[in-house]
């Protein structure tokens, strides 16, 4: 075997490329490599980084023909043929191959077997152990035994070690299962089960499965490792299948039934038995969620086949969620990273999904549900997605999230001109790829080692007036601030008060610099920001407290009534806007008592502008047999898909903060509710 690379599914791959036939179709590889169709992508693009390294052509593709090697680099891979077909294992991976087998609980696990196994000598094999502690299964120790090592603890979290493992495809995992008896059976009553149910798994997650079932299937050989307790299942075909399993293999137990029936259940799916009264149930709650995006986002996104794919996917999401089963990709991380404005409409689109689950949705599940809206996103609006404005700085934080979140309101107050990530965990940030289309810097508090790619630039989580003078220092330097003397001279006098006095109220100090700097140096004023917040829209003209009882419709005539003043709305915008409704029913309800009424830009929009109506006596809108009480009413003119960005993100955050949200409802002056606005900028996190 070839060995270029620590991995062995990049040795495995193009050894396979380097034998026999020329010429390699998918087809091949993934029966070669045991691999789904994904994963050899996965590891076809893993190849290519190890062959560039060592200054070798890339893998070539043929249109017709498959997937090749060049001359040239089959005659350089020679000198790396190597009879030892064991793979060399970095710390990492040896502490990971340490672990699995502790947890097969070898009788015979001594320092000297391990060190001959993993081809180390055995004082590194003690260095691993004293470093394995954070890495071991929840709830389990490593104990001395006389015929050596032993890990004892909980059953349940070492199944869930290898399920990970499993899931995050780790070839040395999966190496160990492919030898295991009953790979083939279990693969036939897998298949049997879906055509019962009919719910069809995903290739990966059918895979998954099968090499978790055939490792646990010979594991229950050993009856101490059963599970055991009792476990209230439902009797279904799920629990049918696993009984029928387990007592084909191993002792049937109402503990183990249940686990078993968990996991199948958390499957992801790629097709859903729609005629269960569950899935019926989640399709209207799909619905649901994805009128919310619709609403907020314009983008009609309500049609059968998106809604069949969504609810296919909340239908596994649901039950990971339910019975605590994790989910974790690293590449999701690029998503959080890159789309955080989809990430917050998706979340804000989700919470009927978390009212039905009556549960949170984890920030990774999030992120893979935004994946999902920003495909049928980018192909009904290509050029919508690209136009979300990449963060210029990236936030690193070891401290806890509450410093993290002060952190990113300080910057983002003081700094308004500067688009900031959220913040991301070290782990996060060490699997960015930052060398296209990055941030210009890396702003963390932890001490880390700078990046070739970016600079970093280290900040205390609570930032002391030095900090704020270094970092707009770097920010100029940068070209991230704004080098206008009104904005010079604004932070010119922040940092001179922050060195002798304190700020209670650092926001309301810079808006008043800055309105006093614009006042007496008015034609040096800069160019209009081209995504205005919501205080910039919602100015005092635009905003409407009505104290006398009207109807639905003619609420929304009101509040588009300082639009059409203005010039920003045709007369027939609100028309338009009430045909919508009427037509589609009242999915611009985005909040109980709160409407975000809009239509099309060629519904009659001239220019960008918002307007807000605060009815003191609530209204009914009724439609298509629906009532829903009316109380605000939020009226956006939008150009096109980007524009609004920046406000209607403020916006999403003043609804989803219950105390400005009251606050608001009980403002009886502009000056309340300019405040109310203003606050709602600190809620973007």
């Amino acid at each position: 075997m070839l060995n270029i690379s620590e991995k062995g599914q990049i040795n495995l791959l193009v050894s396979i490329l380097a034998e026999g036939k020329k010429y390699k179709t998918v087809a091949d590889l993934e029966d070669k490599m045991s691999l789904s169709r994904r994963s050899v992508f996965y590891w076809l693009k893993q190849t290519n980084e190890a062959l560039k390294a060592l200054g070798l052509d890339d893998i070539q593709r043929l249109a017709q023909g498959g997937y090749f090697l060049t001359q040239s680099t089959l005659d350089d891979l020679q000198e790396h043929n190597q009879a030892d077909t064991r793979p060399v294992l970095n710390a990492s991976e040896r502490r990971q191959m340490i672990i699995w087998a502790l947890i097969q609980h070898d009788p015979h696990l001594s320092l000297v077997n391990l060190s001959e196994h993993l081809a180390v000598s055995k004082n590194t094999i003690i260095k691993d152990f004293r470093e394995l502690t954070p890495s071991l299964p929840t709830d389990t120790e490593v104990i001395n035994t006389s015929h050596g090592k032993a890990l004892v603890g909980s059953e349940g979290a070492q199944r869930q070690w290898v399920y990970q493992q499993l899931a995050q495809q780790n070839p040395l995992i999966i190496q160990q299962i492919r030898h295991l008896p009953h790979l083939q059976t279990v693969t036939e009553q897998l298949t049997q089960l879906q055509v019962t149910t009919g719910n069809s798994y995903s290739g990966d997650a059918a895979q998954l499965l099968i090499w978790y079932l055939t490792w646990l299937l010979a594991r229950l050989q050993d009856r101490d490792r059963q599970l055991t307790g009792a476990n209230n299942y439902p009797l279904d075909r799920y629990s049918q299948w696993c009984e029928a399993l387990l007592a084909q293999y191993g002792q049937v137990t109402a503990a183990e039934v249940g686990n078993l029936r968990k996991l199948l259940l958390a499957g992801q799916l790629q097709q859903v038995n729609e005629d269960g009264q569950f899935s019926k149930q989640l399709l209207t709650t799909t619905k649901e969620v994805a009128q919310r995006f619709s609403s907020v986002s314009g983008i009609d996104l309500v049609t059968d086949a998106f809604l069949g794919a969504l609810a296919t996917h909340l239908h596994s999401t649901y039950f990971r969620i339910k019975y605590n089963v994790q989910y974790h990709n690293a590449n999701l991380t690029d998503v959080k990273l890159e789309y955080s404005y989809l990430m917050s409409l998706t979340k804000y689109a989700l919470k009927p999904f978390e009212d039905f689950l009556q549960s949170p949705v984890s920030s990774d599940e999030l992120a893979l549900i935004a994946v999902y809206f920003g495909g049928e996103v980018k192909r009904i609006s290509p050029d919508w997605l690209d136009s979300e404005k990449q963060p210029d700085v990236i936030l690193v934080c070891t401290s806890g999230i509450g410093t993290s979140l002060i952190l990113y309101q300080q910057l983002s107050d003081r700094y308004p001109g500067i688009s900031f990530s959220q913040p991301f965990s070290l782990e996060e940030f060490q699997k960015m790829d930052l060398t296209h289309g990055g941030p210009k810097l890396v702003l963390t508090t932890a001490q880390m080692t700078a990046t070739a790619d970016v600079p970093v630039l280290w900040v205390q989580a609570i930032p002391t007036s030095n900090d704020f003078q270094r970092l707009s220092q770097e920010f100029r330097q940068l070209g991230l601030l704004d080098n206008s003397r009104e904005t010079k001279l604004v932070h010119a006098v922040l940092d001179i008060i922050t060195d002798y006095a304190r700020v209670d109220d650092f926001e309301g100090l810079t808006a008043s610099l800055r309105d006093y700097f614009q006042q007496v140096q008015p034609e040096t004023a800069g160019t209009p920001n081209d995504r205005p917040s919501l205080r910039d829209l919602l100015t005092e003209p635009h905003v409407q407290l009505a104290d006398a009882a009207v109807d639905w419709q003619a609420a929304v005539h009101t509040a588009m009534a300082p639009l059409e003043r203005d010039g920003s709305v045709q007369t027939k915008y609100a028309d338009q806007i009430i045909k919508i409704t009427l037509e589609n029913g009242p999915y611009m309800m985005i909040k109980e008592g709160v409407m975000l009424a809009h239509a099309k830009p060629e519904d009659g929009v001239n220019r960008l502008g918002m307007s807000l109506l605060i009815l003191k006596e609530p209204t009914i809108l009724q439609v298509n047999g629906q009532s829903k009480r009316l109380q605000v009413i939020f009226g956006l003119a939008s150009v096109d898909r980007d524009a609004h960005v920046h406000a209607l993100s403020q916006l999403l955050a003043l609804l989803q903060d219950e105390g400005l949200y009251q606050q608001l409802l009980t403002a009886n002056d502009y000056a309340k509710i300019k405040t109310v606005i203003g606050e709602s900028t600190r809620q973007q996190v």
